[in-house]
């Protein structure tokens, strides 16, 4: 390859790079659109040259690896081809970033693409249509990008393109960008400061204790933010906090716990869910329950262990099982899991029932309705064949609702009701009805599905203690703020589920009023187990039998969590930067922070630790 050859390459490079920077920047218009537009004219100054260096950055590295390659590869065309490749998959990455982000808040990382993958039981749930649609995305991005080389190269490679000036002003907006950062961080101003993370892979300078040295600093809102500072969990753990003393009841009570991905507490009526509905008319029905988070794998895990989902990976890293679990298995309890999404992703068959034999892990079928239909099929079988003279403990997780999947030749009752979801469509002037009357009749599917349940326990019912819940919520732009299904946010849309117990000759005994999953396992331990400890040596909530109102609930994960109290809710992060929400997820920025439950929450995280 000679000079003159290499010149062009380099030129073409360059040119080929700005003009793609460009386009990278009209996609990333799309990270507005579900965020408030900036507040000030300093705000409005910061995002623009942020976004333009940050991009610029990241368009520089990309700039970098590709000139290195020309040392390596000596041909033109090559070079070309591998260009094309990296920028036409960046880009598709950059524009499915901006999809993820207007419905979830957060960035496509290594979990979403798991997910996305392996069909993950969390979030998404993406049918044939849309991967094709996806596919079209990246066939048509690649076309674009082999169209601008070839024009590129014809009409521009030989001129003569020096990109230092272009480098100049870039390096001036990065200045300009991180330096109002820094002092916006020192300041404790959020109308700046939480601009930064609309962008992927965004880490923006700070400088707390450098800017304090000028006297530049929020003192008081400093302090406010290193008492909230989370701080990074071991792996340890002291759970339970003591031995248990549990003495098995002479006449043990079966337990039928049932499980509904992604079931919202509006979503349980006579119409939609009338099995259900039959239950709790024999029972009680909470209608002020919520789940510990707002994602399968805590919203399971506040469940089952009865703490805050803060604590799960050192649960996992120490395959530590549950105590109700623990105790179910020293009670001689027969135990029958039935999971429609797999138990690998999330790892429930390191945490949850870790100490489960023979571990039923995948159900048969390829769309979650399937797999709904053999979850049904297999506990029938299980209670069929189940030993008459020992108790059971059965668990049952339905994924249809989180799928928006049932048979094609399931009769909607309610209508019009979609086929398949664009999830690429949904926006703020997207009409949800139809959506939503998908989900209803998926509910609808998985409550047929439950009265075979039912119908099969026949006397057995008796002397079984039903509960039926939601692991999470659904939310359909409820808050108007551009949120779909989950994960995203910690409003009332995607936390509070419905609860229903069916607990034999205890009808009338149940407290009424706010509840949550922490209650669920010390209601079990403490009145049908037979466990006599205090309920704070294994949980963060009470027997729904005895127990008072919750002044405070905590509810999300490690680094990113919520504080809900009567009359807000209080949204944190890992470095105690937070924002106060109303009951309908509407901000209220002059709203300060109860620092009594906010102490009491933070003292919860640290109460397990070892």
């Amino acid at each position: 390859m000679n000079s003159e050859l290499t010149k062009n390459t380099h030129s073409w490079l360059n040119r080929y790079l700005l003009l793609n920077f460009i386009f990278a920047l009209l996609v990333a218009l799309r990270y507005l659109t579900p965020n408030p537009y900036p507040a000030t004219i300093l705000s409005g100054v910061f995002l623009l040259t942020y976004a333009i260096a940050h991009l610029g950055l990241l368009t520089l590295l990309l700039s970098s690896a590709l000139h290195l390659l020309t040392k390596i590869i000596r041909n033109a065309f090559a070079i070309r081809a591998v260009a094309i490749i990296l920028v036409s998959l960046t880009l598709s990455l950059l524009l499915a970033d901006t999809f993820v982000y207007q419905q979830y808040r957060f960035h496509f990382n290594g979990i979403v693409f798991e997910l996305m993958v392996e069909g993950g039981t969390e979030i998404f749930s993406f049918s044939w249509q849309l991967w094709a649609m996806i596919a079209m995305i990246i066939i048509t991005f690649f076309a674009i990008q082999i169209f601008l080389s070839e024009f590129l190269w014809r009409k521009y490679a030989q001129l003569t393109f020096s990109i230092k000036p272009i480098l100049k002003i870039w390096a001036l907006l990065l200045l300009t960008g991180h330096g109002i950062h820094t002092w916006a961080d020192a300041m404790f101003e959020k109308n700046i400061t939480q601009q930064a993370r609309y962008l992927p892979i965004s880490f923006p300078l700070t400088a707390k204790s450098f800017m304090a040295k000028f006297g530049v600093v929020n003192i008081e809102a400093q302090k406010q933010q290193a008492l909230l500072k989370q701080k990074k969990i071991k792996s340890a753990i002291n759970y339970p906090l003591h031995t248990l003393q549990c003495q098995a009841p002479t006449q043990p009570k079966n337990i039928l716990l049932l499980t509904l991905d992604s079931w919202r507490s509006d979503m349980m009526d006579e119409t939609m869910t009338p099995s259900i509905y039959d239950i709790a008319k024999m029972g009680n029905h909470f209608t002020e329950h919520y789940s510990g988070s707002n994602n399968t794998r805590h919203g399971m895990f506040s469940l089952f262990y009865a703490i805050p989902g803060h604590y799960w990976q050192p649960i996992l890293d120490l395959q530590r099982s549950p105590v109700m679990m623990n105790v179910l298995k020293q009670q001689d309890y027969q135990t029958g899991i039935f999971a429609s999404a797999k138990l690998t992703s999330p790892e429930f068959d390191q945490t949850l029932f870790s100490n489960v034999d023979n571990l039923r892990t995948h159900s048969k079928g390829d769309k979650p309705y399937q797999r709904d239909l053999d979850i049904t099929k297999d506990f029938i079988d299980w209670h069929r064949n189940k030993d008459d003279d020992k108790p059971f403990f059965a668990f049952m997780l339905y994924d249809a609702a989180h799928g928006f999947s049932i048979p094609k030749d399931f009769q909607r009752k309610y209508q019009p009701s979609l086929d398949d979801i664009n999830y690429m469509a949904l926006n703020d002037d997207y009409d949800a009805e139809p959506f939503i009357n998908l989900y209803k009749n998926s509910l609808h599917f998985i409550d047929q599905q439950i009265k075979r349940v039912i119908s099969q326990l026949g006397n057995d019912i008796n002397n079984t203690i039903i509960i039926i819940t939601g692991d999470h919520g659904k939310e359909f732009n409820d808050s108007n703020k551009g949120f779909w299904g989950h994960n995203s946010n910690y409003s009332q849309y995607q936390t509070r589920v419905p609860l229903i117990i069916y607990w034999p000759n205890a009808e009338q005994d149940f407290y009424q009023g706010e509840t949550s999953h922490y209650d669920i396992a010390p209601t079990v331990m403490t009145n049908a187990l037979g466990c006599s400890n205090d309920s704070k040596d294994y949980s963060s909530g009470q027997s729904l039998f005895n127990k008072q109102s919750h002044d405070w609930l905590l509810l999300g994960r490690d680094g990113y969590y919520a504080i809900k109290d009567k009359q807000q809710l209080n949204e944190l992060d890992r470095l105690g930067n937070f924002t106060i929400f109303d009951r309908n997820y509407q901000e209220l920025p002059d709203a300060k922070l109860n620092m009594k439950n906010v102490l009491a929450a933070m003292e919860e995280l640290r109460r397990f630790n070892k």
